[in-house]
């Protein structure tokens, strides 16, 4: 969970404009079909249990992150919390929106991140969704807005500057439940990514695996 970064600043006019970035629509997001994940599903062989269906899992999100303190004000100073928050495609529920939270602190090799509970800052936003998240290691949750949802619990980040305006990530992933027909959801999958330090907008994509 190191950073080939050094001390950043997420400074910029979309950032320092509110606490907490709220979703927009992204731009030319391309449609994502479960045909772009060669989906071949297994069920249970036990008749007597809850059938259960493994898959595979892809999102792609366009993202607005902002730099807050513990109590979501902007700041330019780390440690800091990276929340944020998506919206785009899932092969499971079609257009979604995602809920991210991080938290940035600085160490020997530069800036780290790791997970953030996501209802530290988006607790009401899921509530009005019909969303109660009730497991403080998840840091980000992808919802239809239907009633559906799939919980994501971070397990190690890297963060790579390729340039002044991007900042490269990759994370691996647990999917540990959700809401909806994915109430008792488990996996895991591989997060990949980048976001601009001077306005906090990005894209991520997730691909791995989900069975409920």
């Amino acid at each position: 969970m190191r950073s080939k970064l050094g001390m950043m600043t997420l400074a910029g006019s979309v950032l320092m404009a509110s606490c907490v970035p709220t979703m927009e629509e992204p731009t030319q997001l391309q449609q994502v079909t479960e045909s772009e994940v060669l989906a071949n599903p297994t069920s249970s062989t036990d008749l007597n249990a809850r059938k259960s269906v493994e898959k595979n899992y892809f999102e792609r999100f366009a993202n607005q992150l902002a730099q807050v303190d513990e109590n979501g004000y902007p700041t330019f100073d780390f440690p800091a919390y990276l929340p944020g928050t998506g919206t785009g495609n899932s092969s499971h529920m079609g257009k979604a929106s995602t809920f991210i939270n991080q938290f940035a602190s600085p160490g020997e090799n530069g800036l780290g991140t790791v997970g953030a509970p996501v209802t530290q800052f988006y607790s009401e936003q899921l509530e009005a969704l019909g969303i109660v998240v009730d497991n403080p290691e998840v840091s980000s949750v992808t919802t239809d807005g239907k009633g559906n949802s799939v919980w994501f619990k971070n397990i190690q980040n890297t963060i790579t500057a390729s340039s002044e305006e991007k900042i490269d990530f990759e994370a691996e992933v647990e999917i540990v439940g959700g809401t909806g027909k994915f109430e008792n959801a488990s996996g895991a999958g591989t997060v990949i990514g980048y976001f601009n330090p001077t306005n906090g907008q990005g894209m991520s994509t997730i691909q791995g695996r989900i069975e409920y």
